[in-house]
């Protein structure tokens, strides 16, 4: 180890031979030592014995730059041909379409697959959506007024029609139906539920959608069978509102109509609608 501030002094022969091999051996050990140079020049090196790191003195003379490690395979640093790379390097990120040798950076390639997602995702068609989407909506309302006496269904004026893409696919049926007990009608409780097919006033058409265990047991009609009802408890004026979903699987795909459905379960008349409440039915075709 050895270290000078390289300056040769005047003096006798072997005095000065002395000082220049001393130079000499800082020259050729890097500067070695355990403490940095007293006399220090821009781009001078030191081996620091005691961080087991070469150092460089920057341009302007004022700090030490980390080269590499002392006693390392080329100094601990990567190769320019394949190097391996530890840690976490970094690197500039190329602009966004960059085609080039360039290093693509993680900020890049996600730049790059969230854009490549969009595109794809943008041009699914039905049949590439994976099961359980939701391929279209439609959404159907009703703001007028039916009245019945009858304790079977009958059509209630909230209809809508949607084309399935795919006879695999389903639709789910949501309705939100308003009804009125009005003091005249008594005691009036309105049974509600939704057909699979067409209807016009007084008459209703198709499959009821209501299962066979809703509405106190099997024992009921096809025809008096419904989703819910509404009591409005024969003490006045009262509106409430009867909901319900259902998961349906028309098999089509031609164009499928559904309708609301209601019958008077007690009293002398039954009312969906009225109070300028307004009745809604979505429906939802959800891939197979």
């Amino acid at each position: 180890m050895a270290q000078h501030d390289y300056d040769i002094a005047n003096g006798t022969g072997a005095a000065v031979r002395t000082d220049i091999n001393n130079v000499l051996h800082a020259v050729v050990s890097q500067n070695s030592g355990s403490s940095a140079p007293s006399t220090t020049f821009s781009y001078q090196y030191w081996a620091d014995t005691t961080a087991g790191l070469l150092k460089i003195r920057n341009g302007a003379n004022n700090a030490w730059v980390t080269v590499g490690t002392l006693d390392a395979a080329n100094l601990g640093l990567a190769t320019l041909a394949s190097p391996a790379l530890t840690g976490n390097p970094t690197a500039p990120t190329p602009a966004s379409g960059d085609n080039d040798t360039s290093v693509a950076t993680t900020a890049f390639v996600k730049t790059l697959v969230d854009s490549a997602v969009a595109t794809a995702v943008g041009n699914l068609t039905d049949s590439q959506m994976p099961a359980g989407s939701v391929l279209q909506v439609k959404n159907f309302h009703y703001d007028g007024t039916n009245d019945s006496t009858s304790a079977t269904n009958v059509f209630g004026g909230l209809t809508g029609a949607i084309t399935p893409s795919s006879s695999a696919n389903k639709i789910l049926v949501t309705m939100y139906v308003n009804c009125e007990e009005v003091p005249s009608f008594g005691n009036a409780m309105v049974g509600v539920t939704a057909y699979r097919g067409s209807g016009s006033i007084g008459s209703i058409s198709g499959t009821n959608l209501a299962p066979v265990s809703v509405d106190f047991g099997s024992s009921i009609a096809n025809n008096a069978r419904n989703f819910g009802v509404f009591d409005g408890g024969g003490t006045g004026d009262s509106d409430g509102v009867v909901s319900f979903s259902h998961l349906d699987s028309p098999s089509s795909t031609s164009s499928v109509a559904y309708t609301v459905a209601f019958r008077n379960m007690s009293g002398t008349k039954a009312r969906l609608g009225g109070r300028g409440a307004q009745s809604t039915m979505t429906l939802m075709e959800i891939k197979g």
